[in-house]
């Protein structure tokens, strides 16, 4: 018996370390949504109007409405002066939802007040959202005296409130793993993009050998070759 109980007492201990990690992991992700999108923001200073959709697409990976997603949230929470720690609890779709307006103005006070305590995810914003749509009592007929409607008993409405809390509908498939080496040649393709601007000459002094560039080259025409017409 006092082994058995040593071995719980030891995987729980394992359980709250990896609980521990994965709650700093997630509070990242929000954190750097807001960072990101300052510096997004910030950037936009420094561009002539209707340049910045340009500036996305040479300079960085990311999609012009994910990098206004970054935006959004990121004045979002400028305007809302919340904490920290509660954005920590704030997963990175939700907060995109809350700067977008895709909640009501009490599904959102109650989001933030939920996310005060744990942490919110699509889930459980899902879960806040379907409780504050369960229907009021129904308006009953006035009493004999002329005061308040008594309220009329609806059996199903009282199974839904006595009840386990709703389901939530099941979470989406996970997204496709991020293909590395496709982000790394469209980055080294965009590279050479821009390096074609500049003279060739100023390149003849490269590290790189003829046949390194012709392996390249052979490379890149068997690349063509695979594209998938339009």
């Amino acid at each position: 018996m006092a082994k058995k109980i040593k071995k719980i007492k030891v995987r729980k201990t394992a359980l709250d370390r990896i609980v521990a990690d994965l709650r700093a992991a997630l509070s990242r992700e929000t954190t750097n949504v807001v960072d990101v999108g300052n510096l997004l923001i910030e950037s936009r200073d420094h561009l002539q109007h209707g340049d910045w959709q340009a500036w996305l697409s040479e300079n960085f990976d990311l999609g012009y409405r994910t990098a206004v997603h970054y935006v959004h949230a990121a004045e979002y929470v400028a305007r809302k002066s919340e904490t920290v720690s509660l954005l920590a609890n704030l997963s990175a779709t939700v907060l995109y939802g809350l700067a977008e307006g895709h909640y009501s103005g009490q599904e959102e006070d109650a989001i933030l007040a939920a996310a005060r305590e744990r942490r919110v995810g699509p889930d459980a914003a899902q879960a806040i959202r379907m409780a504050l749509a369960l229907p009021d009592a129904g308006d009953g007929d006035a009493d004999a005296d002329g005061g308040e409607p008594a309220a009329v008993e609806d059996p199903e409405t009282t199974a839904i409130l006595d009840g386990p809390p709703p389901d939530v509908p099941p979470p989406p498939p996970n997204p496709p793993p991020t293909d590395f080496a496709l982000q790394n040649f469209d980055e080294a393709v965009g590279t050479l993009r821009r390096l074609m601007t500049k003279p060739s000459e100023q390149f003849a002094r490269t590290t790189h050998g003829a046949d390194d560039l012709k392996s390249v080259e052979d490379f890149i025409h068997a690349v063509i070759g695979r594209l998938v017409p339009a």
